[in-house]
């Protein structure tokens, strides 16, 4: 968890306890309707709020090609560039640092990339489609 999840949890939790005092005191006062839209357009703000958190990766699969560069990311990530074809170079991402560093040994050489999919609610400093799981080379003196 980073800044930004903190900050954005925080945003979210004062965005619904507002929104909820706020339609309490309409609903005290018999504005019912008003309360409720309220609370309503609290909760959307709510979901606005957690779209970054939602990850919706699911395909899975392996890559085979030239890895290029690894750059570190601002929260922390690392993309590699992987060349797969004369004029194609595509990124991925990796979270485990030991994967890291074995892909930093393979800059220029041919190697496999696997990765799995990713699903579900994850935080902003973690990759936002699914992380390499495995790096291992295929031609030695590539």
């Amino acid at each position: 968890m980073n800044w930004l999840d903190i900050i954005l949890i925080i945003i979210m939790i004062i965005i619904f306890i507002g929104g909820l005092v706020i339609s309490i005191l309409c609903w005290l006062d018999s504005e019912i309707a008003l309360g409720f839209g309220i609370l309503l357009f609290s909760m959307f703000i709510d979901f606005l709020l957690i779209i970054p958190f939602i990850v919706l990766d699911r395909g899975s699969g392996s890559t085979i090609g030239i890895i290029t560069s690894i750059d570190k990311n601002f929260f922390g990530t690392t993309a590699i560039y992987i060349k797969s074809s004369e004029n194609q170079q595509e990124e991925y991402c990796i979270e485990n640092e030991e994967l890291v560093k074995k892909a930093n040994e393979y800059i220029g050489k041919k190697v496999k990339v696997t990765y799995g999919e990713r699903v579900g609610l994850y935080s902003t400093g973690k990759c936002s489609q699914a992380p390499i799981d495995k790096v291992e080379i295929i031609d030695a003196e590539g």
